[in-house]
């Protein structure tokens, strides 16, 4: 919790001025797993996982949103995240990846928005646009056993394409079942919104239709990425000091 608003920033407030670089790429069973820095910063801030290689990561990967038409959209590569060794281990232990692109709520957002699929007017398009970005869910590694116990996820508005808040499902006791869950809007550390939840299930609004669950299983998904980008941080030899941290 302490250390989300600075992915948070990272995540909303990227470097475009800095060229990407490859530090390293291997391939793990049949994925290509891609350490991306900065020529200005050598240390690995970027992490992807895809199918092919990438070959030129600051055409290949888009740190901010692309409109087609109403559509917010991601760049060519939709599977990365920034990725943090917050104990200088030279293990990942906390992801920040990309869920996909949308338009996020405020105060000007009123009641009378249009709903999924509605037609928006002039002024209703303008200020749908000028809140859209990325998604980024944060799954967190807290007793660095190389398993996720938590994750910060979006909730969308469930009749409108608009996030809502995001909520918050640790597993404090590190045995997959969420035992703080909580929501948030603006700020982490004083907004604490009740979710209706359980130890095993907590329900959320996914981009798009319908409704979705953070389950111990998701966690599970996701160690998987945890484990993949560690794997390969092993071949590429990062060690210490070779990731962004606190």
């Amino acid at each position: 919790m302490q250390f989300y608003p600075v992915a948070d920033s990272i995540c909303d407030y990227p470097a475009l001025y800095e060229t990407l670089v490859i530090v390293c790429q291997e391939k793990i069973d049949s994925l290509f797993v891609t350490f991306i820095g900065s020529k200005s910063q050598k240390r690995i801030f970027i992490g992807a996982i895809t199918k092919k290689p990438i070959h030129n990561p600051s055409k290949e990967i888009s740190r901010i949103v692309d409109i087609d038409g109403r559509k917010p959209l991601l760049g060519k590569v939709s599977t990365w995240g920034y990725i943090f060794d917050r104990n200088n281990d030279g293990k990942i232990d906390y992801m920040a990846l990309v869920g996909g692109a949308a338009a996020f709520k405020d105060e000007k957002v009123t009641r009378n928005f249009p709903r999924r699929n509605q037609k928006f007017n002039k002024e209703q398009f303008k200020l749908f646009i000028s809140h859209c970005k990325l998604i980024f869910n944060h799954w967190v590694d807290d007793n660095y056993d190389g398993k996720l116990d938590a994750v910060v996820h979006i909730d969308m508005d469930p009749e409108r394409d608009w996030v809502e808040r995001r909520i918050i499902a640790r597993s404090t006791r590190f045995d997959g079942r969420f035992d703080d869950v909580w929501a948030f809007r603006k700020d982490i550390n004083i907004e604490h919104t009740p979710v209706n939840s359980t130890a095993a299930v907590v329900p959320f609004y996914p981009l798009g239709s319908g409704q979705g669950a953070i389950t111990k299983e998701m966690l599970l998904e996701k160690t998987a990425y945890l484990q993949l980008f560690n794997r390969a941080a092993a071949e590429c030899s990062i060690g210490k000091n070779g990731f962004w941290g606190e």
